[in-house]
């Protein structure tokens, strides 16, 4: 969200000054790419293989009885889940330095184990006797950073313990986020920690994972830092938590989620991603204080949002959680009498239930969808361009494309903006928009602007540049403001259709980057159709089933007839 608010400020800056000046200048041509440049399209988003569906479970932390542990492990089991996320909080294991205490950790994870489940369990956060915060209470959870010796020792001892039960091993949770590192994130103090507890994991048991603190995918800086200061090789999964509530996954393009992690991976060695959490909650909660998703809603954006992370690339994903807080109804259970009460599954747990019978044994998916296109733009049809006061780049026409080339040079903030002398009015009934582009690795992000019929000017992130092929990204058009973020004009701060194509922009995905590239942009379509598809399951067996997830606007059950 800070990040959101940094792009809403300095986007109101350029448009602002492009308004205030009124400039359009003239772009010329410069010589044609070679055609031998272009090749054939690639799938930079498809499934990997089988999806692993997983929970975020928390029996050894908010369990309350150990005693009983085997009934909620069991509720967990019952749901089809194969993985569940545990905490293996350091200040109740440890909560003095001479004091060890396991009786949670054991009775959860060895229940868990015997449901056959997969466990990842989470490592940290601080507790209060090995932070420098003198505030902290020492018997107390802390997020302030740790003393390094003393977190290598934990979580020596807990994975001595537990690694004939826990194979994947994810070090800290949210790094990125002050909520979850206080004061303020410290991606070098993340990394130097990551690197160490890493090195004794592995000393402990060679054929341990080592997962990455899940961070948020729509900020790629810290990703980026812990490879500058020497991380990269220290873990072996990518974990990001990519929430989008209160849009639903189409509104939230939730299939392009990892695109960003996979740009920063393009560059400094691929590895799988995982997402860590995800999740929407059934009335006000944290991230959705106005509680605009309700128990239905949630139900109908479990199975589309698994279904959508596994078509983006993501091999494991895991739901958000299985049992309510009292102040946060991301659970697939009600609160009820208290945390031991599991009487009240609400709508999500039977969609839960549901996603994974479809899926057993499934290995891939076909995405069938009937979508008429509308030709916003080409690069074989020339228009009239302007752009802001800024000399970042230029954009020409060539090889029947559109080419912008830019070049940023500063350690702030850089973007290039080219400004259509005319906005280009999108059809009244589309509900996404198309870019056919060829990208060069950078990994900077494409937006678009967007001119509504009171003449106020949004933003909408089309998504990641990514490598030197021909790809295309697709952004969902919605109806409802949360998706747009206001750059310009006076009104009602909403997006009043009809729309239009004011610009487009590529923004840098960090303010440190420097250097120069170019996009290639064939044609600009606008789409209808594209939230209404079905997904062809193919299972080890030969069997397959069909998927039917219309429109979120139109929401229904899943059907599972075989492909045709």
């Amino acid at each position: 969200m800070v990040a959101g608010r940094r792009y809403v400020r300095r986007w109101q800056r350029l448009a602002s000054l492009l308004l205030l000046i009124g400039l359009a200048w003239p772009l010329t041509a410069s010589a044609p790419l070679s055609a031998a440049r272009f090749t054939a399209p690639i799938a930079v988003r498809a499934p990997i293989g089988p999806l692993a569906i997983g929970i975020n479970s928390h029996l050894t932390t908010r369990y309350p009885d150990a005693a009983t542990m085997p009934i909620p492990a069991a509720i967990v089991a019952d749901l089809g889940a194969q993985w569940v996320r545990e905490d293996l909080h350091w200040h109740r294991i440890q909560p003095h330095p001479d004091t060890w205490d396991w009786v949670f950790t054991d009775a959860a994870l060895y229940a868990l184990h015997r449901q056959r489940l997969n466990i990842l369990g989470v490592l940290g956060p601080s507790v209060g006797w090995a932070t420098p915060d003198p505030t902290d209470r020492p018997d107390l959870i802390s997020f302030a950073p740790p003393d390094e010796t003393a977190f290598v020792a934990y979580a020596s001892a807990v994975v001595q313990r537990y690694k004939h039960l826990v194979k994947h091993w994810q070090i800290w949770n949210e790094p990125d986020q002050a909520a979850f590192w206080r004061p303020v994130p410290d991606v070098e103090r993340y990394t130097r920690l990551l690197i160490k507890t890493a090195a004794a994991i592995r000393a402990i048991d060679p054929t341990a994972n080592i997962v990455l603190g899940g961070i948020n995918p729509f900020d790629t800086a810290f990703l980026e830092a812990i490879a500058v200061y020497g991380g990269w090789q220290a873990f072996d999964v990518i974990a990001i938590h990519p929430y989008v509530d209160p849009l639903d996954p189409d509104e939230g393009n939730l299939i392009a989620a990892a695109d960003g992690a996979r740009a920063v991976a393009a560059r400094y060695g691929p590895k799988p991603i995982w997402v860590t959490e995800f999740g929407w909650a059934s009335g006000p909660g944290d991230r959705d204080p106005l509680g605009l998703t309700d128990a239905a809603q949630q139900a109908d954006y479990l199975a589309r949002a698994y279904l959508a992370l596994w078509q983006g690339g993501i091999s494991h994903a895991f739901w958000y959680m299985l049992k309510d807080d009292p102040h946060n109804p991301y659970g697939l259970f009600a609160y009820g009498s208290g945390r031991a009460d599991f009487s009240a599954p609400k709508p999500v747990s039977r969609a839960l239930r549901e996603l994974t019978r479809h899926m057993r044994g499934a290995q891939t998916a076909e995405r069938i969808e009937t979508i008429s296109r509308s030709p916003l733009l080409a690069g074989d049809q020339p228009l009239r361009w302007q752009r802001p006061a800024q000399p970042n780049g230029s954009l020409d026409y060539a090889a029947q494309a559109i080419r912008i080339s830019y070049r940023f040079t500063t350690r702030d903030n850089d973007y290039l903006a080219q400004a259509l002398t005319e906005p280009i009015p999108l059809p009244a009934d589309a509900d996404a928009l198309a870019i056919d582009l060829f990208g060069d690795g950078s990994g900077h992000w494409l937006r678009l602007w967007l001119l509504d019929c009171e003449g106020e000017t949004f933003a909408v992130t089309a998504g990641v540049i990514g490598p030197a092929a021909w790809q295309t990204l697709r952004v969902p058009l919605s109806r409802r403001a949360a998706q747009y973020e206001q750059i310009a004009g006076v009104g009602n701060g909403r997006p009043d259709w009809p729309l239009a194509l004011a610009a487009i922009v590529i923004d840098d995905h960090r303010d440190d980057w420097s250097g120069m590239g170019e996009v290639w942009i064939a044609r600009i379509d606008a789409l209808n159709g594209a939230l209404a598809y079905a997904l062809c399951l193919w299972r080890t067996d030969g069997s397959s089933a069909l998927i039917d997830y219309p429109s979120s606007r139109n929401a229904a059950s899943a059907s599972t007839p075989p492909c045709r």
